[in-house]
Order: structure tokens, then C-alpha cells, then sequence
């Protein structure tokens, strides 16, 4: 059995955390890949542990503020978690304020094969199928 990975994904749409469920289904069968998913900010800081998390994917918008506020908090707690920051398109000021954060990437959503071989390249993972 392969070694387990852990992901917080902090998203409030259903309809995305399914999508990059069946990327990592189809892209990385072979990888036990976790997705421990928070709805809001204040759940994404009850359900994020340094300790098991090896990453954290958030959403820019959220119900209750901005993804930057989950980054703040987990920068607080671990500062070298790679961090990544999503959203269906990027502004000028989304990219300004991401400049701000060490060890955060900006990734537009785009549930195919180029999205999660980002997410992966980061995470020094070479674990994609064709």
C-alpha cells in the first residue's frame, strides 16, 4: 500500500470538490490521495493539522471572507506548507494581494491534467498518469 497524502481543500462548492476528486481518481489512481474538505474558513482552521496536512488548497472566495485569511492562518501554524490559492480567474489584485504570501501559488481552476500536474510539481510529486 502506498503512502497516504493529505490535502486540505477549503471550497464551498460541491460541484469543485467533486471535480478535483475525479482528477485525482483519473490522474493519480495509483496514490492514496486525501482530500480533507472545510466549507468555510472557520472550518478549515478546525480541520487543519501541520502535522497531516502536506498541503492546502483554498478557495479566493469564500462565505465567510477571503481565502487570504486561511493563509494567514496557516502560515502562523507552518510556515512551509506549500499553499495554493484558487479561483475561476485571477485579477490583477488577487495577484498583488498573493504576492504578499511566501509559499503560495495562484492556480485558476481548471479540473484537467495541466491543473493537477501543478499542484503535484510543487508537492515534488511525480506520481500523474496519462
Amino acid at each position: 500500500m502506498s503512502e497516504a497524502y493529505y490535502l486540505l481543500y477549503v471550497e464551498d462548492n460541491e460541484g469543485d470538490v467533486e471535480l478535483l476528486q475525479m482528477c485525482i481518481e483519473r490522474y493519480c489512481p495509483a496514490q492514496d490521495i486525501i482530500l480533507d474538505v472545510a466549507e468555510t474558513i472557520e472550518e478549515g482552521k478546525k480541520s487543519f493539522k501541520f502535522d497531516k496536512h502536506i498541503a492546502a488548497l483554498i478557495d479566493w472566495n469564500l462565505p465567510d471572507g477571503e481565502g487570504t485569511e486561511m493563509v494567514e492562518f496557516i502560515q502562523a501554524k507552518a510556515i512551509n506548507i506549500p499553499i495554493f490559492l484558487l479561483s475561476g480567474v485571477f485579477t490583477p489584485r488577487h495577484l498583488r494581494i498573493a504576492e504578499e504570501f511566501n509559499f503560495t501559488t495562484c492556480i485558476e481552476k481548471d479540473y484537467n491534467k495541466h491543473f493537477i500536474e501543478q499542484i503535484l510539481q510543487k508537492l515534488n510529486l511525480n506520481i500523474i498518469r496519462d
